[in-house]
């Protein structure tokens, strides 16, 4: 018999063994009645931004495994993404009773990766079909070379794309999705088109939602394989719920939900800005539901959650725990226009120079559209404000001198944001690379280039190293060695690990013991579009999107213009009045103004609850009138005219 229970007593046993080891009060961690509501029950969650979600995940867990008995069941664990995941082991590896998660019978793994091992892959075999790669992007690559001229052309004309070519779970089958086709056809471009998906078949490539679909195949045939895994799987408990689009949340709820398991999702709707990712519907079942909410944050200040509320599509009062700084700038509206909007980033620089040396050390810039599309009228986006802003580049090399400063700024962050401190490690791996020499054979080529992030999974998979190699990491993000002694020991791992055998003294120098504490200044996400203010403070310039997740210290939202509208401009209407009511995505008719405005309401939400310490808007003068100026001054904002 499981005991699937959470009583206060599991609770406290937990927080008394993660409290142990903190420096002082202040990194203690104390539940209010919200978050152990959440814990004992097995309620939907809407958590707000900084609210600590993963943390709360993570400790429920916790109290699961210390009562767990059964040798064959386990417990399920699905989030959206690598770094989702990775976030929710490295809360388990805080406490030895978390290592029993890691391993049979138990789960944790994004999605797909819980489709691919447990259905789609088992089916594909069963019917004899080779997968040698799951890939959206090259699919859509291959297929575009393979269809000839007349095809290219005929989806051209009808608005269509090469993308939706592909297969699709409908009216309970398995059916081909031609695109610019409502039915089968004996045309040359038809045809060519059902040639090129059957030749990337035999060639074992497919996109992610195929999985689902093949998925879906096989529980139909076989409705006993879902009852299989959920006597397998007793409890599950998905993260990042929000960005779930439809077709996983059908085959998921179809699988746990509906009462058939112990099912508890954890996420914000108001945040979700992937769900409808791709052309795919977003998720009813989670965000259009009755969520429990937990509205503690404990990343910004009193100020920044006031101004955010009216962005909130669910209309949810944050409160925080952080206290607001004495004599720090109150959140800003800067005005440009056409002629002035070049000098944003220069006067947005102005006003954060006003905050405390250690209140701005992550200073960011970002805008909902990195580029226009082609032909749009009077473009505004990000390189409006700076020309040189270029989405397409990665991360490049983090700025510490060291592997161990890197560490170091882990230990700085021990309580913040775990997507910063994963990219310092890997950034710091892949100089440790770069400086031993080492490379990785590209595929289908003789090539040899040197490590990326693109290439370093291949690199630790052929080295055989890719589990061990994470399991540092993870621990390095949550408990770093601050000892010369403790340091000889990592370090001895990571050259195993990595495969270095002959150490270059550049690489010696890199990897030596290096307790100098880091500059309030340094950034560890340098992503190659850093705009250098005349004051001298950097500011990261990104899209809406690709900051998901972080946490800044200043924000400035940079409006951008889709279709004919102004993002920021939309908005402020919501921003100056909470009650106002709020636009609706609309799945069937996406490119109405009703719709767009929902996703202007989204993107600018996960935008402005970013910063701990300062929000600015950058806004067309124009856009903004006499009435809207008053209102703004009432509701303490600053107006900065550039």
């Amino acid at each position: 018999m499981l005991d699937n229970t959470i009583t206060d007593l599991d609770i406290d046993q937990v927080l008394e063994e993660l409290n142990a080891g903190a420096a002082s009060s202040m990194g203690r961690l104390v539940l209010d009645e919200g978050w152990r509501d959440a814990l004992r029950r097995y309620t939907d969650v809407q958590a707000c931004p900084g609210s600590g979600k993963t943390t709360l995940v993570g400790i429920k867990l916790l109290c699961l495994a210390r009562k767990w008995r059964n040798p064959k069941c386990g417990i399920c664990v699905l989030t959206h993404t690598n770094v989702a995941k990775e976030e929710v082991l490295a809360r388990l590896r805080q406490l030895p009773v978390g290592h029993k998660l890691l391993s049979y019978p138990h789960f944790i793994g994004t999605i797909q990766e819980f489709v691919n091992t447990f259905l789609a892959l088992p089916a594909c075999h069963s019917k004899g079909l080779i997968v040698a790669r799951i890939d959206d992007e090259f699919c859509t690559k291959r297929l575009d070379k393979a269809i000839g001229r007349t095809a290219s052309t005929y989806l051209t004309k009808r608005h269509a794309s090469i993308s939706e070519l592909r297969y699709v779970w409908r009216d309970g089958s398995l059916k081909l999705n031609v695109p610019g086709f409502d039915h089968e056809s004996n045309s040359q471009s038809y045809r060519d088109l059902q040639t090129a998906r059957s030749e990337l078949m035999e060639s074992g490539v497919y996109f992610y939602s195929e999985m689902y679909t093949f998925a879906q195949e096989l529980i139909a045939a076989n409705p006993s394989v879902a009852e299989t895994l959920r006597c397998r799987f007793p409890v599950a408990i998905i993260d990042e719920m929000q960005d779930v689009q439809k077709f996983q949340d059908d085959l998921i709820n179809g699988i746990f939900g509906g009462g058939r398991s112990l099912l508890q999702r954890f996420g914000d709707p108001d945040q979700s800005i992937f769900d409808g990712l791709g052309g795919e519907e977003p998720n009813e079942s989670y965000n259009d539901a009755a969520l429990q909410q937990i509205a503690m944050s404990h990343r910004f200040v009193p100020d920044v959650a006031h101004h955010i509320t009216g962005l909130s599509q669910r209309k949810l009062t944050i409160s925080c725990s952080r206290a607001s700084v004495q004599g720090a700038p109150p959140n800003a509206i800067i005005l440009c226009d056409d002629s002035t909007r070049g000098l944003v980033l220069n006067r947005y620089a102005e006003i954060v120079g006003r905050l405390e040396r250690d209140s701005r050390r992550t200073v960011k810039a970002v805008g909902a559209v990195g580029e226009n599309e082609p032909g749009a009228t009077n473009p505004l986006n990000i390189r409006s404000y700076w020309a040189e802003f270029d989405r397409t580049r990665n991360l490049r090399t983090s700025v510490p001198a060291s592997f161990c400063q890197a560490v170091q700024y882990c230990s700085d962050l021990l309580s913040g944001d775990a997507v910063l401190r994963h990219e310092a490690l890997i950034c710091a791996v892949i100089e440790t690379l770069r400086r031993a020499g080492k490379s990785v054979a590209a595929r289908n080529s003789g090539k040899l280039p040197s490590i990326s992030r693109s290439n370093l999974p291949r690199f630790l998979r052929l080295a055989g190293t890719e589990r061990e190699f994470r399991l540092l990491i993870a621990t390095l993000m949550i408990a770093p060695m601050q000892t010369e002694t403790g340091w000889l020991t990592i370090t001895a791992l990571l050259r195993r690990l990595l495969t270095i055998d002959e150490e270059t003294q550049s690489v010696r120098e890199y990897l030596a013991f290096d307790a100098r504490p880091l500059s309030p200044q340094t950034s560890v996400m340098d992503t190659g579009n850093t705009y250098k203010a005349q004051n001298g403070i950097n500011i990261q310039v990104s899209t809406i999107h690709a900051a998901k997740g972080e946490t800044h210290d200043a924000t400035l939202i940079c409006e951008t213009k889709h279709r004919r509208l102004f993002d920021v401009a939309e908005m402020l209407p919501f921003i100056l009045d909470k009650s106002r009511a709020v636009p609706r995505f609309d799945p069937a008719h996406p490119m109405t103004d009703e719709s767009i405005r929902s996703g202007f309401m989204k993107k600018l939400y996960v935008a402005a609850s970013r910063p701990r310490h300062l929000l600015c808007l950058a806004v067309g003068r124009q856009r903004v009138s006499p009435e809207q100026r008053a209102d703004l001054l009432r509701q303490r904002w600053q107006i900065v005219e550039v």
